[in-house]
């Protein structure tokens, strides 16, 4: 922008001066990935950004009234904890399996009322119950791996002007589901009405397979404050986040995974929750892929829930 200071008349016997006028460059373009941005020195010069695909869109006044729970799937192994720890986290011990877990639901219509294997939905893997071991959860690599994706998701998020909880922050932790979804209510506190408007629940993948994925909801879900369209809203986060992370990471875009509708998560969530698969830490490739993309991950994280929400 130019301003022009003019010359200032004076009375006849005195001379005319003439201030010069100063020029002033202002450039504020935010972009996802690092750009070099040259100002020129002469006026004959140009100026030139490269410019990503996506921009993103910062404090937006709907997004910073939303508050988007990022869980890292797994965390520290449960031979690792001892039982203090366990309990810390959630977790109870069963004198009938004589092992630590949860339940897989809770009662029909209400939240935070175990099942105890009665009036719930009975969902489970084949072979499986109610009951819920927590080393069904243990896992070596995933748990860091999960843990950078979301860190890396909540940095875009925030800046976006989404509010954030993580489930966990380090791996240190291992949070019970119990734990993991009461970071949907203030304060965690169950007795109140949940205040989040999704929950994203970010894993890797392994056992022979490459690419991205998210697990589908299809199964009939009866916890306490759900949407009708629970099932729905799920699915279509899962999709677009999914179809965010393979375009940026270039991981294969995988199908949604089925027949996993019995999920613990998915019977514990109050609100909408995308479960997202992401590449396949046993296959060399996409390990690759993965440990050098954890920002690109992350922001195609960012991407995919406000596409959600925005579109």
């Amino acid at each position: 922008m130019k301003r022009f200071l003019c010359a200032l008349i004076m009375p006849a016997a005195m001379l005319m001066f003439l201030a010069g006028c100063s020029e002033d460059f202002d450039s504020d373009r935010h972009e996802y990935q690092t750009f070099q941005t040259q100002q020129t020195q002469s006026a004959e010069e140009t100026e030139e950004v490269q410019a990503t695909p996506e921009t993103l869109k910062t404090d937006d006044n709907a997004n910073q009234k939303r508050i988007i729970v990022l869980d890292a799937g797994h965390g520290k192994s449960s031979s690792a904890m001892t039982d203090s720890e366990k309990e810390a986290e959630g977790y109870v011990y069963s004198e009938v399996t004589e092992s630590w877990g949860e339940w897989r639901h809770y009662k029909n219509h209400t939240f935070g009322e175990d099942c105890y294997a009665s009036g719930c939905t009975f969902t489970a893997p084949p072979n499986g119950s109610c009951w819920y071991s927590i080393g069904n959860g243990d896992r070596d690599k995933e748990p860091e791996i999960n843990l950078e994706n979301v860190l890396a998701a909540k940095d875009y998020l925030e800046e976006m002007g989404y509010v954030v909880r993580l489930t966990r922050s380090s791996n240190n932790e291992n949070p019970s589901m119990n734990k993991r979804v009461s970071y949907c209510f203030p304060n965690n506190n169950i007795m109140q009405s949940p205040d989040a408007s999704l929950y994203v629940c970010v894993h890797s993948n392994a056992g022979g397979g490459s690419g991205t994925s998210y697990i589908a909801l299809e199964d009939e879900y009866m916890q306490d404050y759900i949407p009708d369209d629970y099932v729905t809203l799920s699915n279509r986060a899962g999709k677009i986040i999914n179809a965010k992370v393979a375009m940026e990471t270039g991981l294969r875009e995988n199908s949604p995974i089925g027949n996993e509708g019995y999920l613990i998560l998915f019977n514990k969530c109050p609100v909408p929750i995308a479960y997202l698969e992401i590449g396949f830490y046993d296959n060399a490739s996409d390990l690759s892929i993965i440990n050098s993309s954890h920002d690109a991950i992350g922001q195609a994280i960012a991407l995919g829930i406000d596409e959600y929400f925005n579109n």
